[in-house]
């Protein structure tokens, strides 16, 4: 057994998928093979994979281009693919990914599946509270209302919370914050 298929086995047995997060205002088609057919679910706007199933490839519903391909980008098992607006385009987050066709996913045979339930939506910390020595006391969670920085950091460890990040510092007591990018107002340090 090569070196990636030891990989892909041991984050089967770790409960690791392949996740897509679709923060863009595009509908997404987002497949995958547990069942061992190709099935085709409907992602819609700021909505994310279910977290027990295992995602293998995406594309825009409406046929357009991503990144100059119309097809399938097929991305490794324990990556998150993270979708964003980009204009009337989307820009993605993803650390490897791979130009395929129907083909790779059995052609003709793929099941495409358009319920509009089958994602769920993504939650967000959307503001901050502080107190006198401005340190953060609660989170403010889409859909789950303020919460306490111990029970935020759990949800976020547990892939509930879509744009926190758990930090372990070496020094102090872990904390969450924002995906790293270049985004300066999205930060939760200044919020609140």
């Amino acid at each position: 057994m090569d070196t990636k298929q030891k990989l892909k086995s041991l984050w089967k047995k770790l409960g690791i998928n392949g996740q897509v997060v679709n923060f863009s205002s595009k509908s997404l088609w987002v497949i995958e093979t547990n069942t061992g057919k190709s099935i085709a679910h409907l992602l819609l706007p700021m909505t994310k994979w279910p977290i027990k199933i295992d995602t293998d490839a995406f594309r825009r519903e409406d046929g357009k281009a991503i990144e100059g391909h119309k097809s399938w980008w097929k991305f490794y098992d324990y990556s998150t693919v993270e979708v964003y607006d980009n204009g009337n385009d989307v820009k993605l987050s993803v650390v490897t990914k791979v130009k395929v066709n129907d083909e790779e996913f059995g052609g003709k045979s793929i099941v495409y599946d358009s319920s509009k339930s089958w994602g769920i939506p993504v939650k967000l910390v959307t503001d901050v509270r502080r107190n006198k020595k401005d340190k953060i006391t609660q989170y403010l969670v889409s859909g789950l209302g303020w919460m306490n920085p111990e029970d935020a950091l759990s949800l976020t460890c547990q892939r509930e919370i879509d744009n926190a990040r758990p930090v372990f510092p070496s020094i102090g007591n872990p904390y969450i914050r924002t995906r790293r990018d270049r985004d300066y107002f999205n930060n939760l340090e200044v919020r609140g």
